[in-house]
C-alpha cells in the first residue's frame, strides 16, 4: 500500500505458566500513520523524509536494509529499482518530487538546496581554480579529502577522487574527475572544458540545408517543421548563436532552429501541457518540468533556470535549450523529455571510450 507505511506488530505471549488475566485498561499496539517525505533526498541527506522513503521501498519490497534514516548507497539502489519498475519515472537514485509523488509520500515540500557550487570537466592533476576547490570542498564533506581546500589539484586530490571512484563503481578509478565523477557526486555543470572551443560563431549558418528528419522543410533559408510556423530570421539567428557558444556545428544549429518549430512555433512563450505522455515543456524546445529537470539537482535547475526564467525570451529559452544538450552529451532528449544521467554507462562529452 503506497503512502501509509504500517508498522504491524503481532503480540505473541508464550505463557509457561498459569494464565494471566488481560488488564481491562491494556493499551493496543497503535497503526503507524502515513509519513511523507520533502524533496529533493539524494545520497548523504539524513533524518525523517529518508526514514520515510526506506520504510516505503521496504513495505513495497524494494529496500532491506536498516531503516536508519542515512540516504546511503543501499537507500539510493532500492530507490533505482523503484523508479524502473514504475515508468515513466527518470531513473537517477534521487528522490524528488515526482519519484515520492509516485510513493504516495510526497509533503509538498522542496527543501532540496541547489548545489554549493559546480565544476566543468575535467578536473585533473596540475589544475587550479573555482572547479578544483568545488570538488575538493565536496570530497571533504564525504570524508575523503583530508588536505587544504586551496583549488590546486595535488596528489592529496587525486587520491581522493581515486578513492570515491574505488567505492562508487562503475566510475573508472582513474583519479580524473570526468562529467561521469562530477556528476555522481552532484556538481557537474553540464560543460567540458575540453570541448570548449566553438566550431562555428553562430553567424554562418543561413541558408540552410535539408535534412534528413521527419517533414524537414526549408523556407527563405530557414528551417521549419512541415507547415508549423517557422521562426524568423532575428530569432533563428538567436537559436544559432546560442546553441554555437556551446560548440554546436553549423548542421546542428539548422537542427535546432528546425526543433524549435517543431515543438512550439518559434515561441519562447510557448507552453505544451499533455497529461497522457507527461508532456509539460516550456518555450519552444522540449524543457520538460515533469521529468525533473528544474529540480534543484536537475539539469538545468542546478544552473538556475526555472520555468518561467526559460520563457523570459528566446535567447534565455536558447540558452536553456543548449545547456541541456550540453548536458545530454551534446545529443537529444527524448520522452519523457530527460537524458540518462552522464555517469550511468558511458555518456558525457567525452564520449564512447
Amino acid at each position: 500500500m503506497r503512502g501509509f507505511v504500517r508498522a504491524s506488530a503481532m503480540a505473541c505471549a508464550l505463557v509457561l505458566g498459569p494464565q494471566i488475566p488481560a488488564s481491562p485498561v491494556a493499551a493496543e499496539i497503535p497503526e503507524m500513520g502515513a509519513c511523507f517525505a520533502d524533496a529533493e533526498l539524494i545520497v548523504g541527506s539524513v533524518g525523517g523524509s529518508v526514514t520515510c522513503v526506506q520504510w516505503t521501498l521496504m513495505w513495497e519490497g524494494f529496500y532491506r536494509g536498516l531503516v536508519n534514516g542515512i540516504y546511503d548507497q543501499a537507500t539510493f539502489q532500492a530507490v533505482v529499482e523503484f523508479q524502473q519498475a514504475t515508468p515513466p519515472l527518470t531513473v537517477n537514485g534521487n528522490s524528488g518530487e515526482r519519484t515520492l509523488a509516485a510513493m504516495g509520500i510526497y509533503s509538498g515540500v522542496d527543501q532540496a538546496p541547489p548545489p554549493a557550487c559546480l565544476a566543468d570537466a575535467p578536473v585533473a592533476s596540475g589544475d587550479r581554480g573555482p572547479s578544483t576547490e568545488c570538488l575538493q570542498q565536496v570530497l571533504q564533506t564525504k570524508g575523503v579529502f583530508t588536505g587544504t581546500v586551496d583549488g590546486s589539484f595535488g596528489k592529496s586530490t587525486q587520491a581522493a577522487v581515486k578513492s570515491y571512484q574505488l567505492s562508487n563503481p562503475p566510475l573508472v578509478a582513474d583519479g580524473v574527475a570526468d562529467t561521469q565523477t562530477l556528476a555522481a557526486l552532484g556538481i557537474w555543470s553540464g560543460f567540458s572544458t575540453a570541448q570548449s572551443n566553438p566550431v562555428s560563431n553562430g553567424d554562418d549558418w543561413w541558408p540552410a540545408s535539408i535534412q534528413a528528419e521527419p517533414n524537414f522543410r526549408v523556407s527563405n533559408g530557414i528551417p521549419v517543421f512541415g507547415n508549423h510556423r517557422f521562426c524568423t530570421r532575428e530569432n533563428a539567428d538567436i537559436i544559432a548563436r546560442e546553441f554555437a557558444k556551446d560548440g554546436a556545428d553549423v548542421a546542428t544549429q539548422h537542427y535546432f532552429i528546425y526543433i524549435a518549430s517543431r515543438e512550439g512555433g518559434c515561441d519562447h512563450r510557448a507552453v505544451n501541457q499533455n497529461a497522457v505522455t507527461r508532456d509539460d515543456s516550456h518555450c519552444t524546445f522540449q524543457l520538460n518540468a515533469l521529468s525533473g529537470m528544474f529540480e534543484p539537482n536537475g539539469q538545468l535547475g542546478r544552473r538556475g533556470w526555472n520555468v518561467d526564467s526559460v520563457k523570459a525570451s528566446m535567447s534565455n529559452c536558447a540558452d536553456a535549450a543548449s545547456d541541456l544538450w550540453v548536458f545530454c552529451a551534446r545529443g537529444p532528449w527524448t520522452p519523457p523529455y530527460s537524458c540518462a544521467p552522464p555517469w550511468a554507462g558511458d555518456l558525457g562529452p567525452e564520449g564512447d571510450a
